[in-house]
């Protein structure tokens, strides 16, 4: 899939050190974005990360050319970059966990890897931005979601139009009680919220959520429909991608 998430659990309040974590100036990049094999054949290319946060939950967006999540997984393990961001933010994660080593970083991406609910990527065109909602869900709701609709590379509810040719993908993850839209883009941010307008609060593209949400009173109006993008919107801590870093 062109698209993997993983998610972490943090303390809520340290927005501000994280962004310090993941900023040009300290993180470093991998090595390179070409994914190989054990024989040392190239099987695939990282595209894309952004990372982004709200409250105690922090998720990372992979875009790829459809390597297996593993196979990425295996690939950001030896990178010396990953292991002094994961040494960095320990002090404000929620759930401690061990990612010293290439084995423990694997394991930990596996445990946190969240669940395609939804995907549209029609091409392997890279976004220049990406934005993230996260939608609260009821307590049982992700549970009950996961029942309904964990079946991956299902047709999108929310698929591309030619009516806004800036928006490259789209896709929904969910992991326990985290629910995340990501929206990528090649325009202006604002181009998003056209999209979302248009096709969640006009056409209601959304409507199959409701069940699982904390609220299920949806806006009815455009500006009521604004204010809770706003209040979705996750923090986006970094975006790099093949066009360079946003």
């Amino acid at each position: 899939m062109p698209l993997d998430a993983i998610t972490y659990r943090v303390r809520p309040g340290h927005e501000d050190e994280l962004t310090e974590v993941f900023s040009p100036h300290n993180f470093t990049r991998v090595d390179s974005p070409v994914i190989k094999d054990d024989a040392g054949d190239t099987v695939g290319m990282l595209l894309g990360t952004g990372l982004f946060v709200q409250g105690d939950t922090m998720v990372r967006v992979i875009h790829h050319d459809g390597v297996s999540a593993a196979r990425v997984a295996r690939h950001m393990s030896v990178q010396k970059g990953v292991h002094e961001a994961e040494r960095a933010i320990l002090p404000f994660l929620a759930e401690p966990r061990d990612t010293e080593t290439p084995e423990g970083f694997r394991q930990h991406f596996h445990r946190s890897l969240m669940t395609v609910l939804e995907q549209h990527s029609p091409d392997e065109r890279p976004a220049a931005g990406t934005v993230a909602l996260r939608y609260p869900l009821r307590a049982g709701g992700g549970a009950e979601l996961a029942q309904a609709r964990a079946t991956a590379n299902r047709r999108a509810s929310l698929p591309l139009s030619d009516g806004h040719p800036t928006i490259v993908r789209t896709a929904m993850f969910l992991h326990d009680d985290t629910l995340v839209r990501i929206v990528q883009y090649d325009g202006h941010p604002y181009d998003v919220v056209g999209f979302l307008t248009d096709r969640c609060f006009g056409q209601d593209a959304e409507a199959w959520l409701e069940p699982y949400l904390e609220s299920s009173e949806r806006p009815g109006h455009p500006d009521a429909y604004l204010e809770l993008v706003h209040e979705q919107a996750m923090v986006s801590i970094s975006h790099m991608s093949v066009l360079g870093v946003g």
